[in-house]
């Protein structure tokens, strides 16, 4: 059986490695030049061997972490204990907020939500009769975390949300995207990079009965074609790859316009619409002279910024912050560079000593392989719901660990299981009123191609590329040195 993975972050890394450890025969094709999707790592200042480490997607490992932290240490790295807390925010900008009154505050609404029936986190904090500051900042808090607008929430984000107790958080030493390219360093030449998929042919595995010319099939009169042929053809930029089955590990927006022949069904589609995706940003920007851990909210401004220790239990000289919500960016103007934030920064840090210069912007909605921060909630309904040959991974589909590193492990695990039960899929029939949907659109012969995304003697591969195969050749964006998971930042 040969598995397709599509995405090389978090999900299909996890997905593809207990599949190739069950000895299935595995290729993950991944967009961008790197691997570790909204989970990247790097140096504040690539030129610079001693600069500090900046989450630019996902950051904080939190408690429940069992997954991730197991995928640590099976890798040889380990946590950092950050000395502050993720889930304790020091509001400012809110006259007579507190730390000790949000939490007063998280308390009656975790109450109020086994009173009432679903609501939105709005109505909810309505409902509940807060102090006007409170409830602001209240609501700042959600928002920021699950980047979306409170009216567009339901009040059940607040069970994780709105705990406010001091647990502690951690990040991998080092850099989280490492357990990404651990992963992929143990695939090997099974992980190819550089190579997006643009659409998916599904109708290799169905027999269009009554065709004599066997379309849906390929080409049948090439050695080994036929009945027995893959199940799933992956179209890329350069020709089509063949698989008995294919895990789509890709962002949730990403899945929703990848091309899929014959299309999934339409209660797969409205689930996939009905969810709701977060809008982020982050900012890391240097410090001229030493901080200790700090965590502080700025609730009209809907950002928050913190200070933490690394592996050496030092407070590394870098300021991190994330925004949350569509208005969060835009008041940021964060789509016109990172001036206004720094200023923002600058009012509501004044304990900070900022190197403006050196400010790192990271975004994600305009990056064509994400396209969101991450899933805003949980969706009600199975996202992750096998259609054929395809199994879907990735943090959207993790239920109540959605929008988190451990969601996405979690996902890919899960998704490698599904294949591993149902093992190579059966051929299906379909007759002639479904023919021209399975024939589908434009194709071309590519004869004797090679796709450049395929490294020679990748045992992952068809090996089918030069006997002339028959493919939908599509062109898509070029690829963007800009993504990240925010998830687990928030």
């Amino acid at each position: 059986m040969r598995v397709a993975v599509i995405g090389a972050g978090f999900a299909g890394l996890a997905a593809a490695s207990d599949l190739a450890d069950a000895g299935v025969d595995v290729v993950v094709l991944e967009a961008r030049d790197r691997v570790g999707g909204r989970v990247w790592s790097m140096p504040l200042d690539p030129g610079d061997a001693a600069s500090p480490v900046i989450e630019r997607g996902a950051e904080f490992v939190l408690d429940g972490y069992d997954t991730m932290a197991r995928y640590a240490s099976r890798l040889g790295l380990t946590l950092a204990d950050t000395g502050m807390s993720y889930y304790v925010r020091q509001p400012v900008g809110a006259p007579g907020v507190s730390t000790a009154t949000m939490i007063a505050a998280g308390r009656r609404l975790a109450t109020a939500l086994d009173e009432r029936p679903r609501c939105s986190v709005t109505d909810l904090v309505r409902a509940v009769g807060l102090d006007p500051a409170v409830a602001d900042a209240v609501v700042a808090r959600v928002e920021i975390s699950c980047a979306q607008r409170a009216d567009r929430l339901d009040a059940e984000v607040l069970r994780h949300i709105a705990a406010f107790e001091p647990l502690p958080s951690h990040r991998v030493a080092g850099g989280n995207m490492q357990i990404a390219e651990r992963l992929a360093e143990r695939l090997g030449r099974r992980v190819r990079l550089g190579c997006p998929v643009r659409g998916i042919d599904r109708t290799a595995g169905i027999d269009v009965t009554g065709d004599v010319t066997r379309a849906a099939a390929g080409d049948v009169n090439r050695p080994g074609r036929g009945l027995d042929a893959p199940a799933v053809r992956l179209l890329t930029d350069d020709g089509a790859l063949e698989a008995d089955r294919v895990v789509v590990a890709v962002p949730l927006p990403v899945l929703r316009d990848l091309p899929i022949t014959p299309a999934v069904p339409a209660y797969q589609r409205d689930v996939w619409a009905s969810a709701v995706v977060g809008v982020a940003a982050k900012l890391h920007v240097a410090l001229t002279r030493p901080a200790g851990t700090s965590a502080v909210m700025s609730v009209p401004d809907r950002f928050w910024s913190w200070t933490a220790r690394d592996a050496s239990g030092a407070v590394p000289d870098v300021v991190n912050c994330f925004a949350g919500s569509p208005g969060a960016l835009d008041g940021l103007a964060v789509a016109a560079g990172p001036g206004r934030w720094l200023h923002r920064l600058r009012d509501t840090r004044p304990d900070l000593s900022i190197e403006s210069a050196s400010a790192v912007l990271s975004t994600w909605a305009d990056d064509p392989w994400a396209r969101c921060a991450y899933l805003a909630q949980p969706v009600a309904g199975d996202v992750a719901a096998t259609v054929g040959p395809l199994h879907f991974a990735g943090e959207h589909t993790a239920g109540e660990w959605s929008g988190l590193m451990e969601g996405a492990l979690r996902s890919g695990r899960r998704a490698a299981a599904e294949v591993l039960a149902v093992g190579p899929p059966q051929r299906s029939t379909v007759s002639g009123a479904a023919r021209a949907e399975h024939r589908g659109g434009p194709s071309v012969i590519l004869d004797g191609a090679t796709p450049r995304c395929q490294p020679e003697g990748n045992s992952g591969s068809s090996g089918s590329e030069g006997y002339g195969v028959r493919v939908r050749f599509l062109r898509g964006p070029k690829l963007r040195d800009h993504s990240g998971d925010v998830a687990d930042a928030s």
